[in-house]
Parts: C-alpha cells; sequence; structure tokens
C-alpha cells in the first residue's frame, strides 16, 4: 500500500515530443561565421550590379519554429525559396516590398524614392531575384568550404505561407542582415534556414570541432578565409555585342566573316558571373591568348 502511495506521489515530467530539433551555441556559431563570410563578396558583386556601394552586415542571429515565422510576417513582401542541393528541404529569404520596390527603382537606374508598399508584380520578383542571386551564391560558396553543395531551383512567392517544404514545427535559424545602398537606402532581409537543410552542415562543425575557443586569434575565421580564396571561379572576357537579321543568322557556313560592333583596340570586359568587373586588353601568355587588365568597372564608367 505505501508502495502505491509512493507510486501516487512522484512526479510526471511531462515530454513533448513535436518539441523541434534546434541549434545549440557552438552550432550557431559556427553558422554565424559561415553566414559573415559569404557577405563581404555578396556585397562586392552585388555594387558591381547595381553600380553603388552596398553593405551587408549580419544582425543577431535566432531561432524560431516555421509556424511562428510565419505568423509574424507583416504586409507584402519579396520572398524568394531556394534549395542548396543535395541538402534537404528549402531557405527563405524575405524582404518588405516597400524596401524591395524602392531597390529595384535603383537598379533601373532611379533615385530609390520611397514607393508606397503594395504586392510585386511577377516581372519585379524576376527582376529582385537576379539582385539577390549574388548573395545566395557566395551563401552556397562559403558552404563549399565544409561539404559539396550548388544553388538550385530559386523562385519568387508572394508570401511565406506558400513555402510548403517546410513543416510547422521545424525549427529554423532566423538571419537577419542589415543592407545599405549608397546614402539612398537603409533596409533590412532576413534569411529562413530550417534545421532539416543545415542538419549535415552542423554535424560536421560537431566532428571538425570548427568552432573552437579563440587561441590568440582568429583561427577559423582565417582558415575559412582561406578556402574561400580557394574557390574556383569561370571568368570570361566579352566583346562588344552586334545584332545580325535571322535571315543572316540561317545562311552563315564556315567562312563567313561576322563583323562584332567592338572596334579594334577597345578594351573589352572581364566577367564573373554576369557581373562586370574589369576592363582588358587582348595580349598574350606564352602560346596562349590572355586578357591584360587596365582598369576596374567602376573607374571605366567614372
Amino acid at each position: 500500500m505505501s508502495g502505491e502511495n509512493e507510486a501516487r506521489e512522484r512526479q510526471v515530467r511531462t515530454v513533448d515530443f513535436r518539441l523541434p530539433h534546434s541549434f545549440d551555441r557552438a552550432e550557431q556559431r559556427g553558422l554565424e561565421l559561415l553566414v559573415e563570410n559569404a557577405l563581404r563578396p555578396a556585397a562586392t558583386l552585388m555594387g558591381a550590379s547595381l553600380r553603388r556601394g552596398v553593405r551587408l552586415e549580419l544582425g543577431r542571429m535566432d531561432q524560431l519554429p516555421w509556424e511562428q515565422v510565419v505568423a509574424q510576417q507583416d504586409g507584402p513582401a519579396l520572398v524568394i525559396s531556394f534549395a542548396l542541393v543535395p541538402l534537404g528541404s528549402r531557405g527563405v529569404l524575405r524582404f518588405g516590398a516597400d524596401a524591395a520596390l524602392r531597390l529595384l527603382d535603383l537598379r533601373l537606374g532611379g533615385d530609390g524614392s520611397p514607393i508606397e508598399p503594395r504586392a510585386l508584380t511577377e516581372l519585379e520578383q524576376g527582376l529582385l531575384v537576379q539582385v539577390f542571386s549574388d548573395l545566395l551564391v557566395q551563401l552556397a560558396s562559403s558552404l563549399q568550404t565544409l561539404l559539396d553543395v550548388r544553388l538550385d531551383r530559386v523562385g519568387a512567392e508572394t508570401s511565406l505561407e506558400f513555402v510548403q517544404v517546410i513543416s510547422p514545427g521545424e525549427m529554423c535559424l532566423v538571419v537577419p542582415i542589415a543592407l545599405g545602398i549608397g546614402d539612398e537606402l537603409e533596409s533590412e532581409l532576413t534569411l529562413y534556414l530550417p534545421y532539416s537543410m543545415l542538419r549535415p552542415v552542423v554535424e560536421l562543425i560537431a566532428q571538425r570541432a570548427i568552432v573552437a575557443v579563440d587561441r590568440g586569434g582568429d583561427t577559423f575565421r582565417d582558415l575559412l578565409a582561406a578556402r574561400l580564396h580557394d574557390v574556383r571561379l569561370e571568368v570570361s572576357v566579352r566583346f562588344e555585342p552586334t545584332s545580325i537579321s535571322s535571315r543572316t543568322l540561317l545562311e552563315l557556313a564556315p567562312g563567313d566573316v561576322v563583323p562584332l560592333g567592338h572596334r579594334q583596340g577597345q578594351p573589352a570586359w572581364v566577367i564573373v558571373d554576369r557581373t562586370r568587373l574589369h576592363r582588358a586588353v587582348m595580349g598574350q601568355s606564352g602560346s596562349r591568348v590572355a586578357a591584360v587588365i587596365i582598369e576596374e568597372e567602376e573607374e571605366a564608367h567614372a
């Protein structure tokens, strides 16, 4: 009888099996460094595309269940979903419609004046996806220091509610990023990275002891920066284009000459990931054709 009373008096601990996986402090710190190392090259590439100085600064990261993220959204926004193959699930970038419309105005040559927030058209979404693609590419490049991933299936949505691949209870890493463009725009975008996407990454962080207490310097940061400098990039040299009629195109045959819209001696463009970075003249290095850099893109437009 006393045993029954003792059993009744025992406290039963409630376990919620729906509790989502979350990131511990060390894992979150490792992910923070990976994101930080993506922001600097992304800002450079976005600045070259927008012809303005761009600043991207990481804010304080947090983690929230996806259903809470969706519930907290307010007003129209640009929502970009993307995959990092072969990682599971999808990541999401959200940028308020008011700032997105101003950014688009700057991209199209305007002054970025405030615009009344409204839902974005499909054309506007497509143009803005191109603007932010550099950030997503650099995020994938930063993760490539740990495992082989590639950016894939980038698409725009009108609301977070339409991103169906993230379960409501799944924990997401919330990554706020301050965006500054010259003196015209100061705003913030947010990345949402679900646990199921980042699980292989945090496992590697733990296995390699990638986040360590500083021993007289930012060892991991230095090593990661060195690895980022080893990422292979495809570089091309582009001449000014020309135009021909469809009839002429169909009648082209071996031996025909197509004059380019490029004057002899005129510098060509050095292109990296669709972004013009330098002007160059053609030269020779050994038995190969080479491009000799003569000026940076900003100088070329001065």
